[in-house]
């Protein structure tokens, strides 16, 4: 199945923006149509949103705008679980969401693995019709939350699924690299990465020697990107360095939107009572933090220097 992949350029740039702009745009709009409508009239506004973006996304194939097809059908994904979603909530099948907030995997509630196998299914057949890479990571993300939902029942145990779905998704990933269809093999990539890192900052997220961990767990990344030649790895591994910068420099400066913007929200920062007695420390920090990705592309531009020239490098 040959991919459909557009060179960089002015134009690509925008019509992904517009594509991502759509999607989350109809999101938007099918959240508000829910709240205003009855169970019966939000099924209607979402498959005329279904159809139209389904239409949209058809119509751009045939007259030769692969690009944009895939990106009209990435909203159409969305829409059809939404629809989907909608239908079951109509006939009181599915439990509401505030019923799963905060607790997504506790329970077993069939009529939500139904719609995340739904969401599966539609993603891989889009794929399938369409060729857009980045439908790849539609397909591994749902996939990811249909298993681990099917077999965990939240916190640790859910975590521990999560990295090792990442793992046997590393393994496809890899499979992918060595074939034809290494275009595809970057998305899978990306989920490994997120699932394996996001299982191993559930565990370790508290103290500073979890915070440790997790910069060892980046350098291993840094290495496993450059053995695979998947920068994917090691934009991750850099997300987790400015964590772990984000943790440490907490502790001696105040670090405004610094602290917000680089870690995660769902962990929050450190509550330190203690006055800050070294406020240039956390500016620093971050400093130091950028010498070390720049000294670490340098020694892996040298490493590469016989393959790709240095100019290709950095």
């Amino acid at each position: 199945m040959n991919a459909i992949r557009a060179p960089w350029s002015s134009a690509s740039f925008l019509v992904y923006l517009g594509g991502f702009t759509i999607l989350f745009a109809i999101i938007e709009l099918l959240s508000i149509t829910s709240d205003e409508h009855g169970a019966g009239g939000f099924v209607f506004w979402s498959a005329l949103v279904l159809a139209v973006l389904s239409a949209l996304a058809f119509l751009s194939k045939r007259t030769g705008h692969f690009i944009t097809a895939g990106l009209f059908a990435l909203p159409s994904v969305a829409a059809f679980v939404v629809f989907l979603g909608a239908v079951l909530d109509w006939f009181g099948w599915l439990p509401h969401l505030e019923d799963r907030e905060d607790r997504i995997f506790e329970g077993f509630h069939f009529w939500w693995l139904v719609l995340e196998l739904s969401t599966v299914v539609a993603a891989a057949v889009a794929l399938r019709i369409f060729r857009l890479p980045l439908l790849v990571f539609v397909v591994a993300g749902s996939t990811w939350l249909f298993v681990t939902d099917l077999i965990s029942g939240g916190g640790g145990w859910s975590a521990i699924v999560t990295i090792a779905y990442g793992l046997v998704l590393l393994a496809v990933a890899v499979s992918f690299d060595a074939g034809a269809s290494r275009i595809y093999g970057f998305w899978l990539h990306v989920v490994s990465g997120l699932t394996i890192g996001g299982g191993l900052l559930w565990f370790f997220h508290d103290g500073d020697f979890d915070w440790i961990l997790i910069a060892i767990a980046a350098l291993l990344y840094i290495a496993l990107g450059d053995r695979l030649m998947r920068s994917s790895w090691a934009v991750l591994a850099a997300w987790g360095f400015l964590q772990v910068t984000t943790h440490f420099a907490e502790k001696w400066s105040d670090l405004g939107f610094l602290a917000y913007f680089f870690l995660f929200p769902f962990f929050g920062g450190d509550d330190y009572s203690e006055s800050y007695e070294h406020m240039w420390a956390g500016p620093l920090a971050y400093a130091v933090v950028g010498l070390v990705f720049i000294g670490i592309a340098l020694f892996l531009a040298r490493r590469r220097r016989d393959v790709i020239p240095a100019a290709e490098l950095l």
